[in-house]
């Protein structure tokens, strides 16, 4: 018989879900915002760098001379090829973006490159002077005339790197990421194919190519080809850049006024000496490691290549803190600007333990994509607890490293920099090999102490940041007056 009692007749009713909290939906919303503009900074970091690994790989096939000349090429010309990276554009654009002031951010790309084509013009006088540089510390004449060679062409390609690199950086800056991610992978398969037919002969029957004389060529050609995609594609046809046009138009030189040319270098010079002392820091480092074994140095290299696989993708996450922390910054925006930093470092050290597990679980593994050798990958395995450490804290070290430049503070970067690596790697390093043990394990003790010195560091700056202070001087930046202040006035 059924049942009369209404309530013992009503179905059960599920228990609703509680509703998420505005916390949760503002972490939902930044982990989304965040892994998409990582992602999109990946898709352009990893094309360049395989650019770069296919270079290597086709060099390899034309001869071993080949591929230590343009180690000595690349040694040389990146000591002075980074005062043309100019990375500062960003800031100051993603900063005015946010601040809504959009035809300032077009006033800066056009200061960046006035800015940077003065600079351009000695590096590009260091290149071409690469023999004469060469023959002071190398006795070998024929790889001296090969290096200088391929520096020699590829100073006819840094109008074009310059002119792609700011371009693509303003539009990122402003989250704009299709001109990088789409016109690097074109880039990459384009730089393969012309390598493989003008390099090696591939394709062409009864050819074998022109050999190591065309791979700057083929580098060079591919420079131009990429930044004349952004231009016709993104800028032409689709018009990315028209909202920030300023008001005398893009080739006027109005807008570059003497205070933002001034306000620009100010940021660019601690900045570029950052990046400069990071490179000579590595390369003292290297020295050490190359003073133990040949293994040794062996594995280094290999090592070090490891770590700059993971630099892509910390690299990518920290820039797309760095982006996000200056549209903020720009708005106004105080308190999402400090959520959106320590959300950002919280996915970094998760990242990063994810990556040193890898390390520690499986070496041989890795070691293996670079050598076959059973010593080297002994010898890899043994230093891997040692590595692993060096690996996190260099990475980490680079995330942090992106909030302080996002801010505009490149001068704290600057600093912040020398202490861990001039007062705290180097000497780490030599001290551990001198009275540690002489193996690499004392190297990546010392890499690591020196990365843990910096971060320590710059989580001092981070945290003790006035963030209404950070948000107000960029504004100031870029150039928006306060309702609040026109009031008082």
């Amino acid at each position: 018989m059924a049942s009369t009692d209404p309530e013992e007749a009503a179905p059960l009713e599920e228990p609703l879900l509680p509703e998420p909290t505005e916390e949760q939906v503002h972490l939902s919303t930044e982990l989304a915002d965040l892994t998409g503009l990582t992602m999109a900074f990946f898709v352009s970091s990893v094309s360049w760098v395989a650019m770069k690994s296919t270079d290597t790989a086709i060099l390899g096939h034309v001869g071993t001379r080949y591929l230590d000349a343009t180690a000595l090429s690349d040694l040389y010309t990146m000591s002075t090829g980074v005062f043309v990276q100019g990375r500062v554009l960003g800031v100051f654009v993603s900063q005015a973006i946010g601040a809504d002031n959009k035809r300032l951010a077009g006033a800066w790309l056009q200061t960046s490159y006035a800015v940077l084509s003065l600079v351009l013009i000695p590096v590009a006088i260091a290149w071409l002077f690469t023999g004469p540089a060469l023959r002071l510390f190398v006795k070998n004449d024929t790889l001296v005339k090969d290096a200088a060679y391929y520096a020699t062409v590829l100073a006819l390609c840094l109008p074009a790197r310059v002119g792609f690199s700011q371009l693509t950086q303003f539009f990122s800056a402003q989250k704009i990421m299709r001109p990088s991610y789409a016109t690097a992978p074109i880039a990459m398969v384009l730089n393969l194919v012309l390598g493989l037919i003008l390099v090696l002969g591939i394709g062409i029957p009864h050819w074998k190519g022109f050999g190591f004389k065309a791979c700057p060529v083929v580098t060079t050609v591919v420079e131009y080809v990429q930044l004349a995609i952004v231009i016709i594609v993104f800028c032409v046809i689709k018009k990315l850049h028209a909202a920030c046009e300023p008001d005398d138009g893009w080739f006027s030189t109005k807008e570059i006024t003497s205070e933002r040319f001034i306000a620009y270098i100010k940021m660019y010079a601690p900045a570029a000496l950052a990046i400069a002392s990071d490179f000579w820091r590595m390369t003292a480092v290297g020295a050490v490691a190359a003073s133990l074994s040949e293994d040794d140095l062996g594995v280094f290299n290999a090592s070090y290549r490891i770590m700059w696989m993971a630099l892509t993708l910390t690299g990518s996450l920290g820039g797309a803190i760095a982006t996000k922390l200056g549209l903020r910054l720009g708005a106004g925006d105080a308190k999402g600007a400090r959520r959106g930093v320590r959300i950002g470092l919280v996915v970094s050290v998760v990242l990063l333990s994810i990556i040193v597990l890898v390390v520690i679980t499986i070496p041989r593994q890795l070691a293996k994509i670079f050598t076959n050798d059973a010593k080297l990958l002994d010898l890899f395995e043994r230093c891997r607890y040692e590595f692993a450490a060096a690996l996190f804290m260099m990475n980490f070290a680079v995330v942090c490293e992106r909030v302080p430049f996002g801010m505009g503070r490149a001068k704290a970067v600057l600093y912040a920099g020398a202490i861990g690596s001039w007062v705290g790697q180097v000497p780490a390093v030599i001290l551990c090999v001198e009275f540690w043990r002489k193996d690499l394990r004392s190297v990546y003790t010392g890499v690591a102490a020196g990365y843990a010195l910096l971060v320590v560091v710059l989580l001092g700056i981070i945290f003790t940041t006035d963030w209404r202070q950070q948000a107000s001087d960029a504004r100031a930046r870029s150039e928006v007056v306060e309702e609040e202040e026109e009031a008082a006035q």
